[in-house]
């Protein structure tokens, strides 16, 4: 798969894979700044079991596991030392890759749900929601797509403050746009397409 990002006027493109590893799956990320995303997964519902991500240019290079509710993050972000312990605090999952692993609540009938994520920013883990706002026909990279559309937001009275909106293409659930502001307040919007699969 191969995504444009596009941040104000900056471009940036992507290219992302999986391949399962023994009885996971690998879900991999690669920018062409070479920075890189690496997620394992459970196969069957797409949790997280493991998150690495590399960044050569600002010395960044960290792992994060789960074992049962605890989550243990080490290695070097932007060039400090960095470990951390997350615990969850109730049953639902840990989701680092919500372009793929929303896939199967987005093929359900369910119309909400939480998870946790550890932000890239400032790893610090946060409670999320995802909420279908509908079907609709939408402009992918010059063609129509039939897609549904999924709300991400902080759970509560948090929703007021910040949300981003993903598309999943009805067909198969695969994601194929994102819109959404990354950064303080005046941040210029982030887009994120699919323009090649294959």
């Amino acid at each position: 798969m191969r995504f444009r990002e596009q941040t104000g006027n900056d471009v940036v493109y992507l290219q992302s894979a999986e391949d399962p590893i023994g009885q996971q799956l690998r879900l991999s990320s690669v920018s062409q700044t070479g920075e890189e995303h690496e997620v394992i997964v459970d196969p069957q519902s797409l949790e997280s079991l493991q998150w690495t991500h590399r960044n050569p240019a600002d010395g960044t290079d960290f792992t994060a596991r789960i074992s049962g509710r605890t989550i243990r993050l080490t290695g070097r972000n932007e060039g400090r030392q960095v470990n951390e312990t997350f615990r969850l605090e109730d049953a639902d999952p840990w989701v680092q890759s919500i372009e793929r692993s929303l896939e199967p609540f987005v093929l359900s009938s369910r119309d909400r749900m939480q998870f946790w994520t550890i932000q890239p920013g400032d790893l610090t883990l946060r409670k999320l929601q995802a909420a279908r706002r509908g079907r609709s026909t939408i402009d992918v990279d010059g063609e129509r797509v039939e897609a549904w559309e999924i709300r991400i937001s902080l759970p509560g009275i948090g929703s007021m403050f910040w949300s981003a909106t993903y598309w999943y293409r009805v067909t198969d659930g695969q994601f194929v746009r994102y819109e959404g502001v990354r950064g303080w307040p005046g941040t210029p919007r982030t887009v994120v397409e699919l323009v090649a699969e294959g």
